[in-house]
C-alpha cells in the first residue's frame, strides 16, 4: 500500500492541518485500537473520517457491515481506488450533521461507533453524541488526551466540565490505550489516548434534557462564580431550586457530581411547570 506520505502524494493530497488530520503509522495500531472495542461478526459499524482506511480494514475484518464516513472529497477518491473489503460503504459526509440515527437503523443492531477524531470536532461531537437513548452498543475513539482526560475528569478537579458531566450521565468510559506522536503522521505535538464509552443499561431518569444542558454549560461558563452568581440572570428561580435539591448555592459548578446537576434540573423543571 506504501508509506501514508507515499499514498497521499500519490492522489496529490496534503494532510489538512485545519481539519486536524494525523492518519495511523501503521496497521498494527489500527488493530490494537479495534481490539478494544471488541467488534463481533454480528457488529455493524460506523466509523468516522476512515482516512486512508488502515482502521476501516481493521474494522472490516470483524464486522458484518462499515458505512464509514469522510468530509474530505479527496480522501473520499483515495478510498475508492483502495480496495476496501466488500462490506465497506464510505460515503461523503460531514458527521456534525450524520443522521447517526438514521444509519444506525439502516445497519441494523448490534451497532457499534469508533474513529479517529480531531481535536477541532471532538469535544462538539462528543457532546452532541453523549445523551439519552444512543443506538449503538458501544463507541471507541482516539482522542487528543487533553480531551480524554476532560473525558473521564472527576468532580473537583481542573478538567471537569461539562463533557465529563454527559459523560458520567450517560456511559461509563474508560482510556484503554496510550497513544504515542510516534504512531500518527504527521507527528502531532500533543499525545493521544483510545477511549471506550459504554452506554449504561439503566440511565437516570431526567424529565428535561435539554434544561440540564443548559444548567450545566451555565453553571460552568463562569467557573470561578458560585452557583448562584453563575445562575441568577438566567434563572431566576434558581435559589428556591438550589434549596429544594439540598445544593448550597456557594458551591462552584466543579463540586457538583452529575446526580446533583439532574436534581437541580428537576427542581428547575417543576418550578417553570
Amino acid at each position: 500500500m506504501g508509506s501514508v506520505r507515499e499514498r497521499l502524494e500519490h492522489y496529490g493530497l496534503a494532510p489538512s492541518k485545519a481539519r486536524g488530520q494525523n492518519f495511523l503509522a501503521s496497521l498494527a495500531t489500527a488493530e490494537r485500537s479495534v481490539d478494544q472495542v471488541e467488534i463481533g461478526a454480528d457488529d455493524a459499524a460506523v466509523e468516522v473520517g476512515p482516512g486512508l482506511g488502515d482502521l476501516t480494514r481493521a474494522v472490516a475484518a470483524r464486522a458484518r457491515r462499515v458505512i464509514a464516513l469522510e468530509i474530505d472529497r479527496g480522501l473520499v477518491e483515495l478510498l475508492a481506488d483502495a480496495e476496501l473489503p466488500e462490506c465497506v460503504e464510505v460515503r461523503h459526509q460531514d458527521v456534525l450533521k450524520a443522521d447517526l440515527g438514521g444509519i444506525s437503523r439502516e445497519l441494523g443492531a448490534p451497532a457499534v461507533l469508533i474513529g479517529n477524531l480531531p481535536y477541532v470536532i471532538a469535544g462538539r461531537f462528543l457532546g452532541s453524541l453523549l445523551g439519552p437513548r444512543t443506538p449503538f452498543r458501544r463507541w471507541g475513539f482516539m482522542l487528543q488526551s487533553e480531551v480524554a482526560e476532560r473525558v473521564i475528569a472527576e468532580p473537583d478537579t481542573p478538567g471537569y466540565g461539562p463533557l465529563a458531566v454527559w459523560t458520567r450521565i450517560w456511559t461509563r468510559a474508560e482510556i484503554v490505550l496510550e497513544l504515542s506522536a510516534n504512531e500518527f503522521v504527521p507527528k502531532p505535538k500533543v499525545r493521544s489516548s483510545f477511549v471506550v464509552f459504554d452506554p449504561l443499561c439503566e440511565a437516570p431518569e431526567i424529565v428535561d434534557v435539554p434544561l440540564l444542558r443548559e444548567l450545566v454549560r451555565g453553571s460552568f461558563r463562569h467557573r470561578r462564580k458560585t452557583l448562584r452568581a453563575a445562575l441568577r440572570k438566567r434563572f431566576p428561580e434558581i435559589e428556591a431550586a438550589l434549596e429544594s435539591a439540598g445544593v448550597d448555592s456557594q458551591r462552584r459548578a466543579e463540586t457538583l457530581d452529575p446526580r446533583e446537576f439532574i436534581a437541580i434540573a428537576s427542581e428547575l423543571s417543576q418550578k417553570r411547570s
